[in-house]
């Protein structure tokens, strides 16, 4: 086949080809850390079963916490309106449509992929006091997605086996800023479709729309604000420098809120200082969740690292 197509007599006849063809991929290696790759800083491909034994190995499950079910690692904290649910990252480098999706779906364009279907984390929501609203809508005009008000927050273990704990909007920014996302989320509530020949009901959100941060009508969760599902128009992308590496074990805790989304319809023009970062003023009139550290009382939801 080479022969026939030219291609090895080429490469005999010259070898200032093979030398080009070498320096176009070191020049092209190269330049991705200039591009902002983390190459060489996460761990080589981990199969998933091997990541759910690591969760299961390192992550004590909840304490006083309900599980939802037992093919998942997802519970409810009824007095804390929480829910909870196990997972890892599954890329810190990329535009984002996703915060958080279920396994298998769309973890290249998701920080957080999670050992649970996104119907199971919208009937924790309900178990929990939530109450789902509306999702996005696109016609005839444009309308955020509603319901109640979701604070989520990330847990993991350090390297020396301490909790930590984020509030998720710190790992996303605005796309070429160091801005992190202020919306909030809200529980959408996805939809339900009916398949006119069998009957059979599917909720539209196990598709990998858990936790959006790109508007889409079937978000579980969803911001209160307008993005764009479009993959040309992404406005958001990971935040890599504050993520733990690849494949590390995360716990989502998602924790009801009694207050208004805060949402661009609330937000003033950014003033931003040398660092591109929201200065002290900005960060004064922000809502106390954006600004504050994690509740400790949620770092319990995650014991110290299993010696």
């Amino acid at each position: 086949m080479l022969t026939i197509l030219g291609v090895y007599p080429m490469f005999k006849r010259s070898k200032v080809v093979l030398s080009t063809i070498f320096a176009l991929f070191f020049f092209a290696w190269l330049g991705s850390f200039r591009c902002g790759l983390v190459l060489g800083q996460d761990e080589g491909w981990v199969e998933q079963p091997e990541i759910l034994k690591r969760i299961e190995k390192g992550f004590l499950d909840p304490p006083e916490c309900k599980k939802v079910v037992e093919d998942g690692r997802i519970w409810i904290h009824r007095d804390e309106q929480a829910v909870i649910v196990d997972g890892y990252i599954c890329q810190r480098n990329a535009p984002l449509e996703m915060f958080a999706c279920p396994i298998g779906t769309k973890e290249h364009e998701s920080i957080v992929a999670v050992f649970a279907k996104s119907r199971f984390v919208h009937a924790s929501l309900l178990a929990v006091g939530g109450s789902p609203g509306k999702p996005v809508a696109f016609e005839p005009k444009f309308t955020p997605a509603s319901g109640t008000t979701v604070r989520v927050y990330a847990l993991w273990h350090d390297e020396k086996g301490e909790t930590q704990a984020i509030l998720a909007q710190n790992w996303i920014r605005q796309t070429g800023t160091k801005k992190p996302m202020l919306w909030d989320w809200v529980f959408a509530g996805s939809k339900i479709y009916k398949d006119p020949d069998t009957g059979n009901e599917s909720y539209l959100g196990d598709g990998g729309e858990l936790v959006s941060v790109a508007n889409f009508m079937t978000s579980t969760l969803d911001v209160a604000v307008k993005s764009d599902a479009a993959n040309s128009g992404l406005v958001f992308e990971a935040y890599t420098d504050k993520i733990p590496k690849r494949f590390t074990p995360i716990r989502l805790v998602m924790v009801l809120s009694d207050q208004a989304p805060y949402s661009s319809d609330q937000a003033k023009p950014a003033q931003t200082n040398e660092k591109d970062q929201t200065n002290d003023k900005d960060q004064a009139e922000l809502p106390k969740h954006l600004t504050e550290p994690v509740p400790k009382r949620l770092l319990e939801f995650l014991p110290p690292k299993k010696s």
